[in-house]
């Protein structure tokens, strides 16, 4: 029997160990002129909005080509950290983003530990997940993306909400500041539906003088949520979020599978688990329900064109949270997967074995966001001063680029090119490009903005109005091109 502890403390040594090393790239990127993905720029300029509205309102209406379909919260929180504390919205957004993903880890293991579990079950629970969230779904790590910060308040709300559940009580206060915080990560990022909903339906099957009270808070949070929002950014914050155009593609539930398959051995553990204790233990019923919701949710979700991965991201909380309550639940027999029993360290392993396969090429990559991070932002230097150099406003598709030259936010390539494709107006991008009002355009042919486009009309809306107008002058990395106005002729 002391075997088995042993030898999980070592690897969740080791784990942790690792995790260190995964996370020291990111965080070291954090202040670099280094753009990790579109979203960066789109949130920073919003964030500087909703810290200064004379840059420009946060939602702009539908006759713009600035587009913004998230609710307000994370925008107030990071703008207002980004303008008082660090300078900048990315720099900041990333912070936040590094500290949310740490602090979700936390909450985690607390909420494997409220359900019953183990010390050692709810360190595997965290450790897991920050490897995971590492290594198959490391592009999110310390990015400017109000994502993680979404989870840790929805995870707050669910360890509050858990508390008391080991006593067989959920004290009313507990109950009402758990449905606020979930609130909040809902007003933060509104697609995130498997805490609420689990817990919902958990409340009502276990505690239901409890779930009136969860129910009743969210109704009434919501309400004077959405009359703030209302009051602050106006009837336009409703329609930019609600009417927001997307083209969803079945084919995209490919991409959807293909990301969940290294979760597979959690899974499998989950279904075991769900199995042979999900009706008589009221923690993994529950932890089954939020897994149920989340990959359903989550492939659902990935249909969207511009959907990435983290639409899975529940989908891992919730697989890390059955797999801590797995480890807790080892018997001196083991716990039985197909007639083979595991002890915890051998269940730990089980679970991370998509991680050890591919650790060679995981570690190596992480090694060259250590090492190559100086080259990196070398390599981005030259457009981002001819983007600054450049008189007049400017746009770009990797809208970081705009946003460290200093330029306003003009357009929002992505979502425009979403809005074309759903029968929405190319005018006014049109009218921009034939009157030279961009001082440069930095777009990336093989962007999938192009490819969508082209795709479904079989050539390019967008280049096919710039290119009359606009001519290449310089390249830059990741294959991105600046163009600047043609001399009139």
């Amino acid at each position: 029997m002391r075997r088995a502890p042993a030898s999980l403390d070592m690897l969740l040594l080791a784990g942790g160990a690792l995790v260190a090393y995964l996370l020291l790239g990111p965080i070291l990127t954090i202040p670099r002129h280094i753009p990790l993905n579109y979203n960066e720029g789109w949130n920073a300029y919003f964030d500087s909005r909703a810290a200064n509205m004379e840059t420009g309102p946060l939602y702009p209406g539908s006759d713009s080509l600035v587009f913004n379909n998230y609710p307000p919260l994370s925008f107030y929180l990071v703008g207002a950290f980004g303008r008082f504390v660090v300078g900048d919205m990315i720099v900041a957004g990333r912070i936040v983003a590094l500290l949310s993903l740490l602090a979700s880890a936390g909450l985690l293991g607390l909420c494997i530990r409220h359900l019953g579990g183990s010390v050692r079950g709810g360190l595997t629970g965290s450790v897991v997940f920050l490897l995971f969230a590492g290594t198959f779904f490391r592009e999110y790590l310390a990015m400017d993306d109000p994502q993680w910060l979404a989870h840790a308040l929805m995870l707050g709300g669910l360890a509050t909400l858990l508390r008391g559940h080991r006593s067989g009580t959920l004290p009313a206060r507990d109950v009402v500041m758990a449905a606020l915080l979930v609130l909040a990560g809902g007003f933060v990022k509104h697609s995130l539906v498997g805490i609420p909903l689990a817990a919902t339906l958990w409340l009502a099957w276990f505690h239901p003088r409890s779930a009136v009270i969860w129910v009743a808070t969210a109704m009434a949070g919501l309400g004077a949520g959405l009359l703030l929002t209302r009051l602050a950014d106006g009837h336009a914050a409703f329609d930019d979020v609600l009417r927001h155009h997307r083209i969803f593609r079945l084919w995209r539930l490919v991409k959807a599978l293909g990301r969940l398959v290294p979760l597979l051995p959690m899974g499998i553990i989950a279904v075991v688990l769900w199995r042979d204790r999900g009706r008589r233990d009221p923690a993994v019923l529950f932890a089954g329900l939020f897994t149920l919701i989340a990959v359903v949710t989550g492939a659902v979700q990935r249909l969207g064109e511009g959907v990435y991965y983290n639409a899975h991201f529940e989908t891992l909380i919730a697989l890390c949270l059955m797999t801590g309550l797995a480890v807790s639940r080892v018997t001196s027999t083991g716990f039985d997967i197909r007639d083979h029993a595991f002890g915890q360290g051998a269940l730990a392993i089980f679970a991370i074995l998509p991680l050890i396969v591919t650790a060679p090429w995981q570690i190596g990559r992480a090694w060259d966001d250590i090492a190559a991070r100086h080259a990196r932002e070398r390599l981005w230097q030259p457009t981002i001063a001819r983007l600054a150099a450049t008189s007049g406003p400017a746009a770009c598709e990797m809208l970081s680029l705009c946003y460290w030259a200093h330029k306003p936010f003009t357009i929002d390539f992505f979502n425009l090119n979403q809005s074309i494709m759903t029968g929405g107006s190319i005018a006014a991008f049109q009218s921009m490009t034939e009157h030279h009002r961009l001082g440069m355009i930095e777009y990336r042919p093989g962007s999938s903005i192009h490819e969508d486009a082209l795709r479904k009309f079989g050539h390019d809306p967008l280049i096919d109005i710039v290119g009359p107008f606009y001519t290449p002058v310089q390249a830059g990395p990741d294959g991105i091109v600046l163009l600047a106005a043609r001399d009139p002729a």
